[in-house]
């Protein structure tokens, strides 16, 4: 269980269900209820398949590419850090999502970007269920994982789903104090993922 329960806090902690909520929410504003059900099922599948293809195939690609675990995690660890910002800042927050000039404005399949790539699978996911594959050789460990994996997705699709009730609930300002939390969490991670990659890379540091 200590598998499952790191992998499900860590990637639920990355893909922020809340937070993805709050994105899919502004960016389906006035879309038919259908049509918005379509892109959180999309979305979620697109993330899915992503992160299921890195979990697999992760490892291979790395050692194709000639590219350490230590350096990944040293990369993945910075790039988790400047989502963890981006979030702490409240690049997320709805007023943000839809002012001229977002990363978000062009809405061609957002489906498919921002909320699968790379909200539901971005770096900073792809990085940190390479590493949690990558540190559970036993087969049941991985399934773990996998399992870890598709429960944060299922949370961030009922979040999707609940988006408007979690907005009566916690309010607009509720949900940004939960990212910033997650943000906090997701820092404290980040640095971690670089000291462990630092560990391996320079001598000396192991102790």
């Amino acid at each position: 269980m200590e598998t499952f329960l790191s992998a499900l806090v860590t990637l639920t902690v990355i893909i922020d269900p809340l937070g993805t909520a709050a994105v899919y929410g502004a960016l389906t504003a006035g879309l038919a209820h259908s049509e918005a059900e379509a892109i959180a099922k999309k979305s979620c599948l697109v993330g899915a398949g992503v992160l299921l293809f890195f979990g697999v195939m992760g490892a291979a690609v790395l050692a194709m590419l000639g590219i350490s675990l230590e350096a990944f995690r040293i990369a993945g660890g910075l790039l988790l850090f400047v989502t963890a910002f981006r979030m702490l800042m409240g690049d997320h927050d709805q007023q943000n999502i839809t002012k001229d000039g977002s990363v978000y404005s062009d809405r061609g399949d957002i489906a498919v970007f921002p909320l699968a790539i790379p909200l539901l699978s971005g770096p900073g996911c792809i990085t940190a269920i390479i590493l949690l594959i990558n540190k559970s050789p036993a087969w049941f460990d991985q399934l773990q994982v996998y399992v870890a994996m598709v429960l944060a997705v299922v949370a961030s699709y009922l979040s999707m789903k609940a988006v408007q009730r979690l907005k009566t609930v916690l309010g607009s300002g509720g949900i940004q104090i939960m990212a910033r939390l997650m943000g906090i969490l997701l820092a404290a991670l980040a640095i971690q993922f670089i000291a462990d990659g630092a560990k391996g890379i320079i001598p000396g540091l192991h102790g």
